[in-house]
């Protein structure tokens, strides 16, 4: 039976068992079935040339083998094989490609190969984060066929384009814009228009990338002026009832009480999902916003669909179908930062600790092509238990990329190749320089590139600003189709640049006797060097620090 049969036809006990059953398993249940499958993916990659690669030091036989044999991997170590979409070698025949963003890599995107056996896994666990998305508790949800989407999600072949193609196939839902007009669309096109089929027609679920999101809500009320100020009668007359009624009570409350309309006021929606790296940031707003509290899953175009939160929406539980999973500590990270060549140890799920950051390192199940791959990706553990919910296993929160990485709103990867990149091309007579990501007095990120330049340079410390910042944006661009809209849609500019003195790095390293990394400086040590600079003069072309 499809999905749609099952909510006709069965019990919603037997549902719920059978997409959101994993929330009850105990914690050793849960690694039994991870060792298990494991083994399987162990066994299909021994048979193909890419595992072969792998496996110099023999197939494992053993869990712990496995992870003493096997080396941690990076998209180098497949590129050979991937980007060129070489399926002979790999364990099973994909029936998808899909691609990202490759930061730092020679060419402008990564891809990954999804067999039929992921796609099964991947639809089966997109269907109970939806029954999570509309659940107040076990066993209960409120999806049903013909629901109206609102969707604001990138296309393929990156990840999340899968969702509508795969659910077409098991229930019906109405998105808007269709699927068909929205991947002609740029992400600002798209919510213009959707907003203007659910102003008319109303929307019951709502998925998308959670910045995109943000910006969309608060272009909502420019929409609303008008689709209630001046507009044509065919265009009321073409308005649900119930959507004219909260339209007009909407904007009758907003001239009574000097308030601005809300899509609340607008809309009731029974679930509201969002991706993306930067969601923390925005959850508390979009639920003010929306009166919903949006349900926040896990993935990316490798590990695929991975992870969601439940219906207490207050940490992600990892599917054990998807990948296996490895946890590197934070404090290993910063070992491995500081002493090349060093290898950082990895933990299982049962044997992480409350409270710390991890690097996530997966193995994806069911015929995929990665070992032990570093995603890139920093998780919290939560917890390791949720006493009130009577969840036995860990719940973690996404933190960031890895140091060396600087993600914006979930669309661009920075990593110092790139900006080295950006510096040569702008021909600035640049000292040394160093970049972090930071937020905004309203909690929006951006990267901050901070820079030393050539004190004999007669050339204006704004004009080389931004020189930098028009390179910055270049990059972006090039990197992102939609980075305009994105930019629009937030209404912030995720580019800054920060002239410091001629000096001042060298200052601070001379007396922390270490250096600054290029990207993933620690923020105490830009407020450290942001104080060296403020008590600091240039004689002459020369830093010095004042008595």
């Amino acid at each position: 039976m499809t999905f749609e049969e099952k909510l006709r036809k069965c019990p919603a006990n037997e549902i719920w068992q059978e997409y959101c059953g994993f929330l009850d398993l105990t914690l050793p249940e849960y690694m039994n079935i991870q060792k298990r499958l494991l083994m399987e993916q162990i066994e299909l990659m021994s048979h193909c040339e890419l595992g072969k690669r792998f496996f110099r030091q023999g197939v494992p036989t053993s869990v712990e083998e496995f992870r003493a044999k096997v080396p941690l991997t990076k998209f180098e170590d497949y590129a050979d094989v991937l980007l060129p979409q070489k399926e002979e070698m790999l364990p099973e025949k994909p029936v998808l490609w899909l691609h990202t963003t490759w930061e730092g890599g020679d060419f402008p995107s990564k891809r990954a190969p999804y067999t039929e056996s992921m796609l099964e896994t991947y639809k089966t666990n997109i269907l109970g984060a939806m029954l999570l998305a509309t659940s107040r508790g076990r066993n209960h949800f409120c999806v049903r066929p013909g629901m109206r989407v609102l969707y604001s999600l990138a296309p393929l072949p990156y990840a999340t384009g899968m969702f509508p193609d795969l659910i077409s196939s098991e229930i019906n839902l109405r998105f808007m814009p269709s699927v068909r007009e929205a991947r002609k669309m740029s992400f600002g096109q798209q919510m213009r228009d959707g907003y203007k089929l659910a102003i008319k027609h109303d929307m019951n679920l709502f998925f998308g990338m959670s910045s995109v999101l943000y910006g969309a809500t608060k272009s909502l009320d420019t929409l609303v002026q008008k689709s209630g100020g001046k507009v044509q009668l065919k265009d009321l007359l073409s308005m649900n009832p119930k959507m004219l009624w909260r339209l007009m009570a909407a904007r009758y409350r907003e001239k009574r009480d000097g308030v601005s309309v809300k899509p609340k006021d607008l809309f009731r929606l029974q679930g509201f999902v969002c991706v993306g790296t930067d969601t923390a940031l925005y959850k508390n707003e979009l639920e003010e916003a929306w009166g919903i509290r949006p349900l926040e899953i896990a993935g990316g175009t490798e590990p695929s669909c991975m992870g969601t939160e439940t219906w207490s929406k207050d940490g992600l539980v990892l599917f054990p179908d998807a990948c296996f999973y490895e946890f590197i500590p934070e404090m290993e990270l910063y070992k491995e930062m500081s002493e090349p060549g060093y290898t950082p140890k990895t933990y299982l799920m049962d044997e992480l600790v409350a409270g710390q950051k991890y690097e996530l390192v997966i193995t994806v199940l069911k015929g995929g092509a990665f070992l032990r791959y570093r995603v890139g990706d920093v998780y919290r553990c939560l917890r390791l238990r949720n006493a009130s919910d009577k969840i036995e296993l860990p719940q973690f929160e996404y933190v960031d990329r890895i140091p060396t990485v600087i993600d914006i709103a979930g669309f661009t990867r920075i990593t110092q190749r790139e900006i080295e990149r950006v510096i040569a091309l702008s021909r600035l007579p640049i000292e040394t320089w160093f970049a972090i990501k930071e937020y905004d007095e309203t909690g929006r990120s951006f990267l901050n590139l901070y820079v030393e330049l050539d004190p004999e340079d007669t050339q204006s410390a704004a004009l080389s600003r931004q020189l930098l910042r028009d390179h910055l944006a270049l990059y972006f661009r090039s990197y992102d189709g939609d980075y305009s809209d994105l930019k629009r849609l937030l209404n912030v500019d995720p580019l800054k640049v920060t002239i410091l003195k001629s000096g001042v790095v060298a200052q601070y390293e001379k007396e922390n006797g270490c250096r600054i990394p290029r990207v993933g400086t620690s923020k105490e040590s830009v407020l450290e060097i942001l104080r060296i600079q403020k008590e600091s003069v240039l004689e002459g072309g020369v830093f010095c620090v004042t008595e």
